[in-house]
């Protein structure tokens, strides 16, 4: 028997509100195609929460195997009871990992991600140069790592964003109601560039989830990403972001690699390093 609706689960309402696995993974696999002229088969989601990504990526091809990891093991176990089941025999193909990632992973694999700005966890230069040391030593030859940063005049700031999302299934195949999204930027520090941020949800016909995921960040630049980045030995480093169209006033979808980047309202940057 299927567990209950889940009406109060936050995970998938996270889901359901802010990831677009297939767009991150169409990226991440053009990164490695452009580099190394053949498909990625193995890939390391860094930072996991529920898998989402690791899981899809082994869906897309029958030679692809992933490895999810995270040193939560809530978020772990949620994708061992409503993930992972209902992919039948993919599951044998993603790996859930409760690891520190600042420690090397092994088999090594072509690519490698720490998504959804969750590698700001870490405040000081020397953590985040292990977890980019870790990562390089996890990649083979001519891998790559894929970071996202976001940024801007209207980031810098407190703030209040509303997002209304219509029901959607769960991995598990239960509908979700449809529900709000809030992301408040609760407070900034211009001397460190700590960020503490919330995300709320709003449910219809249902209870209100304050405060279902807490963040407190630092937001490093790219520029200072750059730089550790090829401390951490990598041999290159680029950086890519959407395309704006200027008539309707909406990012394009499509990704374009960059040399400079303006500093707009809010841009979500995402940085490629090659080992």
């Amino acid at each position: 028997m299927k567990s209950p609706a889940p009406r109060r689960d936050r995970h998938a309402f996270y889901e359901a509100a802010v990831q677009g696995v297939e767009w991150d993974l169409d990226f991440l696999a053009r990164t490695f195609r452009n580099r190394n002229k053949r498909e990625a088969r193995t890939f390391r989601e860094d930072f996991c929460s529920t898998a989402a990504l690791a899981t899809a990526w082994a869906q897309r091809n029958a030679a692809n195997e992933s490895w999810a990891v995270d040193l939560d093991p809530e978020p772990l176990a949620w994708a061992k009871k409503y993930r992972l089941p209902y992919v039948r025999e993919v599951a044998k193909r993603v790996h859930l990992v409760k690891s520190d990632v600042r420690k090397p992973q092994k088999p090594l694999v072509d690519v490698a991600c720490a998504l959804n700005f969750s590698w700001w966890v870490f405040h000081e230069r020397p953590d985040l140069l292990a977890y980019l040391k870790a990562a390089r030593a996890s990649l083979k030859p001519g891998g790559v790592l894929v970071l996202n940063a976001f940024g801007g005049t209207k980031a810098e700031r407190t703030l209040s964003e509303r997002t209304r999302k219509s029901a959607t299934n769960t991995p598990d195949g239960r509908m979700l109601p449809p529900f709000t999204y809030v992301w408040e930027q609760k407070s900034f520090n211009a001397l460190d560039r700590r960020l503490l941020a919330y995300i709320h949800f709003e449910i219809k016909d249902g209870p209100r989830m304050p405060r279902a995921f807490v963040y407190d960040w630092r937001m490093w630049t790219l520029r200072e990403l750059q730089e550790a980045c090829l401390e951490a030995g990598f041999a290159d480093f680029e950086v890519w972001s959407e395309g704006w169209d200027a008539e309707s006033r909406t990012h394009t979808g499509t990704l374009h690699k960059r040399a400079k980047l303006d500093n707009e309202d809010c841009w979500i940057g995402y940085c490629a390093a090659y080992r």
